[in-house]
């Protein structure tokens, strides 16, 4: 009999035991479901202001020279903001022809 007793300790040991492991499970999974939509969401909204941002890429210029003579914005972004015009201005001019240079 005292192995029956210690047997049935066990069974209601493991009974436990996978009932707390179905309660980590249950809880692991409201956490991913709750990062999955937030993580929806934030994609959703990305979609949405890539396609605002493509929809006024007629502004970028203006936009960046006023970026340009901010006070508030530091030099290195000047910088790169100044890059970014004089690639703009380049691309609309033609390209320089490569020609055959003849001896």
């Amino acid at each position: 009999q005292g192995e029956v007793e210690a047997l049935e300790a066990e069974v209601g040991k493991a009974k436990e035991e996978v009932k707390s492991a179905q309660a980590v499970r249950d809880k692991e999974n409201a956490d991913y479901l709750a990062q999955h939509q937030d993580y929806s969401e934030s994609i959703d909204a990305c979609e949405r202001a890539v396609a605002v941002l493509k929809s006024r890429s007629a502004d970028v210029p203006q936009s960046l020279a006023q970026v340009r003579s901010s006070a508030l914005v530091p030099p290195e972004a000047k910088a790169m903001v100044e890059s970014l015009l004089a690639l703009r201005s380049d691309s609309r001019q033609a390209p320089e022809a490569n020609a055959y240079e003849f001896q």
